[in-house]
């Protein structure tokens, strides 16, 4: 078990070399920069549980993730049907890559538990490195094609949704000491 944790954070070391950008405060002639959630600090299992699962479509009996987005960002009906595309072109993408991520996963920790040869051990590692970077690649090129269509209004309230996820870590602490 010790061997298995061992090489669950050489994992995740491997896969968190990826780089992310953040968001920039907006001036008029600087392009938005947005951010690349780092994928290995994410559970494969849940991640793929979640872009499996992600409804693109609106209904009235429901509201989608989909939807308070639209709403939020005040997009347009175009912009709305061309972001449910770009999601539905990213989980095409992505549903593959994390399932096979996540079987190379199970195979590294039997390897690993079977006192395997650390040439195979290193051959898994890479291939799911391999993954990672081509889902971090997907990832950035889904918000890359979204930010383009987004009004300078649009990418604004984006940018103060990502500040706001920065911050919603210690907003406990704040609040515990009742600072709002």
């Amino acid at each position: 078990m010790r061997k298995m944790g061992i090489a669950f954070a050489l994992l995740l070391g491997l896969l968190g070399n990826g780089t992310g950008t953040h968001a920039q405060a907006s001036s008029p002639k600087t392009t938005t920069t947005t951010t690349v959630p780092d994928l290995s600090k994410l559970n494969l299992e849940t991640m793929l549980r979640q872009v499996s699962a992600t409804n693109v479509q609106t209904s009235d009996a429901e509201t989608t993730p989909l939807a308070v987005v639209a709403a939020f960002l005040q997009l347009t009906p175009n912009q709305a049907t061309e972001l449910g595309q770009l999601l539905e072109a990213r989980q095409a993408k992505l549903v593959p890559l994390l399932q096979t991520a996540q079987n190379l996963t199970q195979q590294l920790g039997n390897l690993l538990n079977s006192g395997a040869n650390p040439a195979q051990v290193g051959a898994v590692v890479i291939q799911i490195h391999g993954l990672q970077q081509q889902a971090g690649q997907t990832q950035e090129a889904f918000l890359t094609q979204f930010t383009g269509m987004l009004a300078a209004d649009q990418l604004q309230r984006l940018e103060a949704v990502q500040i706001a996820a920065h911050l919603q870590p210690v907003l406990p602490a704040f609040q515990a000491i009742f600072l709002f």
